[in-house]
Parts: C-alpha cells; sequence; structure tokens
C-alpha cells in the first residue's frame, strides 16, 4: 500500500472514529434521564435495605433514643431473642443488595462507553476538522470542533469515575451507606456533564450517516494534491494522533491537565503510610475479635450460674409458706450464687471494655490519621476536577466513617448482663424478669460464640478497610498513569496543536 492509501484508509478511521464518539455521546444524553431514574430506584432500594438491615440487631440505644421507651425496649429484647435467625436474614439481605448493585453495575457499564467517547474527544485534533474537511458531505466541521471543545471543557468531571465498579460496588451491608453515596454522586456529576455536552452533540451527524459507518461503509471521501514528502509527514503526524488517542495514560494527563505534578507528589508522600494505616486497623480488628470470644465464653459460663441461682431463689421464694421458711435456705443459696454470677460478670464486663477501648482508642487514632492523608488526595482531586467539594459533606461522609468508630465501650457484652445480675443480687422478686434477660445474652453470646465470635465493630472494620483498600488501589493506579503520561504530555500537546494541513 503507497503513501497515498495508507493516508486516505487512515484519515478515513480517525474522522470516523470521531464521529462515532460524538454519535455514543449523543444517544447517552437522549437517555440519561431514563438511566438517572434507574439509579434513583436503585437508591431507594438500597436505602431500604439499610433500613431493615438496621431492624435485625438493635442496639440498647435504640431504647435510649426513643420516646417509647417500654416499646422500645420490647424491641430490643425480641431483637435479642430473635438473633438465632440474625445471620439468615442478613444474608438475605446481602443477596437483595447484590441483586440490585448488580443492575447499578450493568448501568455503570452503559455509562463507561460515554465516559470513554469523551475521553477520546478529549483528545482529539480540532485541526483535521478545518474548513477544508474530510467530513461526509453536508456536515460541518464547525459543529464537530464545538463538540471536541465541549468534552475538553467537560473531561476534568471524568477523575470522579476513575474507580474500579466492580470491586467498589460489592454487596456488603456494612458500607451500604457509602455506595448510596458514591451512587448518588455518580448521578449527579453524569447530570453536569450531558448539561455541557448534549446540545453541542446534536448539531453533529444524522442517525443514517452513522448506521453506514458501523457496518464499515466509509463516509470520508477526499482528493488531495500533495508532493509525497507532505503526504508522508501529514501520515507521520495522523499515526501520532491516533496513537495518542488510543494511550490511556496520554488522556489521563490530559485530564488532570497542569494537576497530575499535584497529585503524583501528594500521593507518593502518602501512599505507604496509607497502606500502614490500613494494616494496622486490621491488626485492631484482630485484636477485638480476640477479646470478643474470651468475654462470650465468660458471659455464658456466668450466665448459667446465675440462671441456676436464681432459679433456686424463686423457688425458695415459692415454697416458703409451705415449709414454714425452711425453703428459704434455697433461696439465700441462689442469692449466693447469683452475687458470684454477678460479681463474675461485672469482671468480664468491666475487662471486655478496658479491652475494647483500648483498641477502639487505637483503631479510631490511626483512622484519623488515615483520614487526614485521604483528605490531601481528595482536595488534589477536586482541584483538577474543578469542582467544590459538595455542601455539607466532609471525608468522613464521603468515606463512610461516621460509624465506624463508636465508643467501643457501650459494645462490651458483659455491662448490660453485669446490671442485671448486680440488681437481681438486691432485688430477689425481679429474679424472673433477669433470668429471662441472661438467656437473651446466653443465647446472643452462644451464636456469636458458634459464629467464630467476631465483633461487630470489627466487621465494620475489615468492611470499610476493604472499600478504602479499593479506593488506594485505583488512587495508586491513577498515579502510575500520570507518572507515565506526564513525560508525554508536552510532545503530545504540541502534537494536537499542531496544524494538520500544510
Amino acid at each position: 500500500m503507497d503513501t497515498r492509501d495508507q493516508l486516505q484508509e487512515l484519515l478515513s478511521e480517525y474522522v470516523e472514529d470521531t464521529l462515532i464518539c460524538i454519535s455514543t455521546v449523543r444517544d447517552f444524553c437522549d437517555k440519561q434521564q431514563k438511566w438517572s431514574l434507574q439509579r434513583e430506584t436503585e437508591l431507594d432500594n438500597m436505602r431500604d435495605i439499610k433500613d431493615r438491615a438496621d431492624q435485625v440487631s438493635l442496639k440498647f440505644d435504640h431504647v435510649q433514643r426513643s420516646e417509647n421507651k417500654a416499646k422500645a425496649f420490647g424491641e430490643y429484647l425480641w431483637s435479642g431473642l430473635t438473633q438465632v435467625t440474625a445471620d439468615s436474614r442478613y444474608q438475605e439481605l446481602e443477596k437483595e443488595l447484590g441483586s440490585v448493585l448488580k443492575d447499578t453495575l450493568e448501568g455503570l457499564e452503559k455509562l463507561d462507553h460515554f465516559l470513554d467517547a469523551v475521553e477520546k474527544l478529549t483528545v482529539t485534533s480540532l485541526f483535521v476538522f478545518t474548513g477544508r474537511s474530510f467530513l461526509p458531505k453536508g456536515e460541518s466541521p464547525e459543529s464537530v470542533r464545538s463538540v471536541i471543545t465541549a468534552a475538553r471543557m467537560a473531561s476534568p468531571l471524568l477523575i470522579h469515575f476513575k474507580r474500579n465498579a466492580e470491586t467498589f460496588f460489592l454487596p456488603k451491608l456494612n458500607n451500604l451507606d457509602v455506595l448510596a453515596f458514591q451512587l448518588d454522586k455518580y448521578i449527579r456529576i453524569t447530570e453536569q456533564m450531558c448539561a455541557k455536552m448534549e446540545k453541542k452533540s446534536k448539531t453533529v451527524f444524522w442517525y443514517d450517516d452513522i448506521d453506514r459507518l458501523k457496518k464499515g461503509e466509509s463516509a470520508v471521501k477526499f482528493s488531495l494534491n500533495l508532493s509525497e514528502d507532505s503526504m508522508q509527514k501529514l501520515l507521520d503526524h495522523l499515526k501520532q494522533l491516533c496513537k495518542m488517542r488510543m494511550d490511556q495514560h496520554t488522556r489521563m494527563t490530559f485530564i488532570f491537565q497542569e494537576h497530575a505534578l499535584h497529585f503524583i507528589g501528594a500521593f507518593s508522600q502518602r501512599h505507604s503510610r496509607m497502606q500502614q494505616f490500613l494494616s494496622d486497623l486490621e491488626e485492631s480488628a484482630v485484636q477485638l475479635d480476640k477479646m470478643k470470644k474470651g468475654a462470650s465464653i465468660s458471659t455464658v459460663a456466668g450466665s448459667s450460674v446465675g440462671i441456676a441461682g436464681g432459679v433456686m431463689s424463686i423457688v425458695g421464694l415459692a415454697l416458703a409458706p409451705v415449709t414454714a421458711g425452711v425453703s428459704l435456705a434455697l433461696t439465700l443459696t441462689g442469692v449466693g450464687l447469683g452475687v458470684t454470677s454477678g460479681v463474675n460478670s461485672v469482671v468480664t464486663g468491666i475487662t471486655e471494655a478496658a479491652v475494647n477501648s483500648h483498641h477502639g482508642k487505637n483503631a479510631q487514632s490511626i483512622f484519623q490519621r488515615y483520614m487526614d492523608d485521604v483528605g490531601k488526595i481528595l482536595d488534589c482531586l477536586e482541584q483538577a476536577s474543578n469542582e467544590e467539594r459538595l455542601e455539607g459533606l466532609d471525608v468522613v461522609d464521603m468515606f463512610g466513617a461516621g460509624k465506624l468508630i463508636p465508643n467501643i465501650g457501650q459494645l462490651a457484652r458483659g455491662t448490660p448482663l453485669a446490671l442485671s445480675k448486680s440488681a437481681r443480687a438486691g432485688f430477689i422478686t425481679l429474679n424472673a424478669l433477669f433470668i429471662g434477660l441472661d438467656v437473651l445474652f446466653i443465647c446472643k453470646d452462644s451464636i456469636s460464640l458458634a459464629k467464630g465470635s467476631k465483633s461487630e465493630i470489627s466487621q465494620l472494620i475489615r468492611s470499610r478497610a476493604a472499600l478504602w483498600k479499593s479506593e488506594l488501589e485505583d488512587w495508586q493506579k491513577i498515579h502510575d498513569s500520570l507518572c507515565i503520561g506526564i513525560w508525554r504530555f508536552r510532545k503530545s500537546q504540541e502534537v494536537l496543536e499542531q496544524l494538520f494541513l500544510p
């Protein structure tokens, strides 16, 4: 194939790919409202699943926050008594969430075609589409250039989507708030991009023409009266343009522009420290699980003694009128067992609370330092994307950290049980009630042991750490891509700004 034929073929390919990108943008913008409504429906479903998940295992603060204490306390007790089925209910909800997120990922895959088209248009030469155009008959080069310019203006918003959706949107109930937040953000940014692109994209191309191109029929016809040397230079220039448009590292650098070096520096400075933070968080989760297992064993043993004491006390009181008081010895024995059990539970509760508090504070300290680094990186990304942080939201909100580190001491299983037994030691007539409470906590802690005694807060820590690890890996990919692309950026810019025809 001689130079003229190569030039004809490559130029046709470049022009046609440009027009197909514009068509992809226009098609998505036409359907964007429907696409957003589908994502909004998924958001509603995710929030509904979150509400139902919160009801599976109520905490005592449910009683404290409620205006109707008696009703709330009953709900709290029922939640505890139904813990046998808690795992299966969580699994069902997680399965339901997986079904919702499957639709979400399919929707994001459709969005990816639009985003890829915008990104390619960002590094498309304006000078190929000049007055001396190679466009199909009737098409305006000015219209094509206006779409390319609009793509360049919208391209910083592409930064928000530089994330592996499949590893981020995993069906984990603990991360549901974060997933919902991110999907909502995607919806809003997609609307902004379409607002910038839709009107311009509709000024270019008829559907009949795009169908011909997709079938492989060339719509580009031209004849050039150039010397062999000029055609070779034109061919070399065109090869550079094609290569640049297909190079993801170059495209990434064009999106970041002058902010590329800033991001590279900020991430390089913090990357190893952030990795260590996540490792430390995992170690805190391990320690919390160890304490949880030991405390559960102690609680089950102590509660069993407490039940025996409670039964003896009640039997002694019931028989007192018949035995002329002799059976009160049973009551006193029961009180003794109750006090012993109560002391055991108090010690267990205090110990667990102390250890949990230590590791909880350690996790909170690690977490705070990690979030400080996250904030710096997010600042870089937001500056590069020309977007201000959403009003009323901070790093904690964006990364779902608000519920990560509560007061760990309040989660100690020994505390409510210790209080119930201490009270029982002084108020024998309440034994029946406290036996019920003991059965509740034995049930819950036995289930906990059977499941491997994973602390609730440790599970939350692990879920969040997995999410942040995914985010850190995506930032690493951006960093590595920019490190490659930045060396080509100046040369690529020169090629893009070079006049196409002599």
